[in-house]
């Protein structure tokens, strides 16, 4: 089962994704914080990181570049996950490595396809086929 760790401050948005992505067969985790987040992505070594940007506690952009900086954590494929809707902004982030960017508020079937799409496209070639 895959690990999916939600990084939101929104707990009405966090606990819907979780909710949906539990139904849909993943195991979640989240993180209300960016403090918590960066501890938990090193902690419960998630298989996928959906990110909120605006977090307290650190932000998720310093979170998103920590765990690019990591060997351990660099490899996890993350989904942005905003309010935000500034294009500039969505440049930036996508030039750091994310494999998507949502903008809030997404609907929790496309969330659910974009999270399947993300984790089939990083199997290792072994378990492929």
């Amino acid at each position: 089962m895959n690990k999916i760790l939600i990084i939101e401050d929104d707990l009405v948005i966090a606990n819907a994704a979780a909710k949906a992505l539990s139904d849909s067969g993943f195991e979640t985790i989240i993180a209300q914080d960016g403090y918590q987040g960066t501890k938990f992505v090193f902690d419960k070594n998630p298989d996928l990181i959906i990110l909120d940007l605006t977090l307290p506690a650190g932000g998720g952009f310093s979170v998103l570049k920590n765990i690019r900086l990591s060997v351990k954590t660099k490899h996890i494929p993350i989904i942005i996950f905003t309010g935000t809707q500034d294009e500039e902004l969505k440049k930036k982030v996508l030039s750091a490595g994310v494999q998507a960017y949502l903008e809030k508020p997404v609907e929790l079937a496309k969330l659910i396809d974009t999270v399947r799409d993300i984790l089939e496209k990083n199997k290792p070639a072994a378990n492929q086929g």
